[in-house]
Parts: structure tokens; sequence; C-alpha cells
């Protein structure tokens, strides 16, 4: 009898081990979920899970909302956001990515905006990188994200006077222009400086190779064998003409041959085929401006990555417009 006794105890003793056993090991296994494993901290300081490998505030592909509240679908330059916080100017206004991904100075990195809606003032826009996308860990193996890099859209001239003197204002994109978005700031420490952003006009190919211009321009002067006054000049200066490029400076250009010249011909040059010239002679010809503008951000920094970048445009309010990946 004894020892059955004994060995009902021993039962017990054993079932009762056996339960706090298994409430320790319960709670034990609570503090290694795997999630834990990649919980990330919060900017709140609080532990958040991103078990699915993603930043729920800006995965601009599968959150519900992103940036200042905003949900987007896939960027691709194509307008392609969804509702919440979407600009009216989705959809009209395109982001390109230029030659962002690879060009390294500011003065040479660029993207384009195009307006195939109805005019828009740009002015006051905001465009951003994606350094608050990519998560950098921590010394606590936790991951952070910087905030991203931005530059606003500022005045701009929509004639590039040749006395240097420029009216600025807002700048209006017209339905169908383009505009090249420059990194870097205007060309202050030239010959005739451009402080400002502007937009571009027909004499302009005559600053070709004045300015580090990035994209190259388009030369869209006037050719000087069509000018309607030439039926003024010499047999002699119209022969010269008839071989002079589109947008080129015989003066700087063609020294040796234009010092040849007569004078009554190197005059008619100089007042028609510089930059100041060909402005005073076409400046009232409806096509004297073009559909580009040239904008300056102002950055003395690269603002777009070589690759995994994702850049977004905004409205003046905040609204995303248009965005990129590559």
């Amino acid at each position: 009898m004894t020892t059955e006794r004994g060995f009902i105890k021993a039962v017990l003793l054993f079932v009762v081990l056996s339960g706090f056993l298994l409430i320790f090991f319960a709670k034990f296994a609570q503090y290694f979920k795997p999630s834990m494993l990649i919980d990330r901290t919060s900017t709140s300081g609080s532990i958040t899970d991103f078990s699915n490998d993603t930043n729920p505030l800006i995965d601009f592909e599968n959150a519900n909302e992103v940036y200042q509240g905003s949900s987007v679908g896939a960027g691709t330059g194509s307008g392609n956001t969804g509702t919440a916080n979407r600009s009216p100017y989705a959809g009209k206004v395109f982001l390109s990515s230029g030659n962002a991904s690879y060009a390294y100075q500011p003065n040479e990195e660029y993207l384009t905006i195009r307006n195939a809606g109805s005019p828009v003032v740009v002015t006051g826009w905001t465009i951003t990188n994606g350094k608050n996308t990519r998560p950098i860990e921590n010394q606590s193996q936790n991951y952070a994200y910087s905030l991203s890099d931005s530059a606003t859209i500022g005045q701009g001239t929509e004639f590039l006077s040749p006395d240097g003197r420029y009216a600025t204002g807002p700048i209006t994109l017209r339905s169908g222009d383009t505009a090249i978005l420059t990194t870097g700031g205007p060309f202050t420490s030239f010959k005739l400086p451009i402080t400002t952003s502007f937009r571009e006009n027909i004499c302009l190919g005559y600053f070709d190779n004045d300015y580090p211009w990035s994209p190259q321009l388009r030369l869209d002067c006037p050719i000087p064998s069509q000018d309607p006054d030439i039926g003024s000049v010499t047999q002699e200066c119209y022969d010269y003409l008839r071989y002079t490029r589109r947008c080129e400076d015989p003066e700087r250009e063609d020294k040796a041959r234009f010092d040849e010249l007569r004078s009554p011909c190197k005059e008619f040059i100089r007042t028609r085929f510089t930059y100041p010239g060909c402005v005073a002679a076409n400046r009232d010809r409806s096509n004297f401006s073009t559909s580009q503008w040239r904008i300056f951000l102002g950055k003395k920094f690269e603002l777009w990555r070589s690759s995994n970048e994702t850049i977004t445009l905004y409205d003046a309010q905040g609204r995303i417009v248009d965005q990129v990946k590559y």
C-alpha cells in the first residue's frame, strides 16, 4: 500500500512539473518569434513588424498610403498614380528620368517633364529622390529610413534678353511644352550671365559653344542664306553667307575669312548672325520662342542614384503628379 501511494505522488509531481515547464517554454518562445528577427524600429521609437520586407509608409506599389498620405501605382513616368492624393495634373504632366541614371555632375544631370494638358504653372512644384525608400541598418541591427532629398521649381523668364536683364515670374508650361530640369544652378559666371531658368528661343544656338549645356541645344537659328534682307548685300557677301552654317557666328568661328570681307558685309553679319542680332531681327516672329524650358534646381550635389531610384513629382499642394523608377 505504501508503495502505491509513493507511486501516485511521483506521478502527480511529474504532471505538475511538466505543466510548469510547458508554461515556461510557452512564455519564453514569445520572445523568439520569427517575425521579430526582421522587425525594424519606427521613427516613433516603437517596434513595427515589417516581416514582408517593405516599409508600408513608402512602398509605392503595395501600400494603401505613402508619403504625404498618397496612394500610387507602379511609377513609370506614365502618370499612373492612385486616387488618394492624386494631383489633377496626373496623366497630363509626365516625368522622364533624362540622364539621371548615368550623369554624376549637378550641372550635367537632368530630368524632363512634359505637359500634354492645358497650360500649368509649375513654380512651387517639388521633386524628390527615393532615399526614404532605402533602409539603412543601424548598430542595433534595426532598419532606419533617411529623409528624401528634394528640390523645388522656382521662377524663370520667358525671354533671355541679350542685355542680361531678365523679367522673372512663375514658370508656365503651355500645352506641348517640355522642361529640362537641371540639378545644378544657372550659368552665372559667363560673358552673358544666365541667372535664372528660361524658355529657349530660336536664336539661342549662337551660344552653343559658350555654355556647358546638358543636353545640347537644338540649333534652330534662321539659315543665313534665307535671310529676308540678303538681297541687299553684295554678291561677294551673298556667296560668303551661302556657306555660313546655321547658328554660326563668323566673326568668332571663321575669323580669318571674316576679316577679308568688306565693312558693309561685316556689319550686316554682326547685326544679323550673332545672338543679339538674331534676337533683334526675329523677336517679333510667332515662332521665336520654342516649346522648351531650361529649369535649374540649384543643387550643388547629385540628386539621383544610378540605380534603385524612385523619383516623384509633386504639385504645389503636395499631391503626386507622376513618378519614375529605375
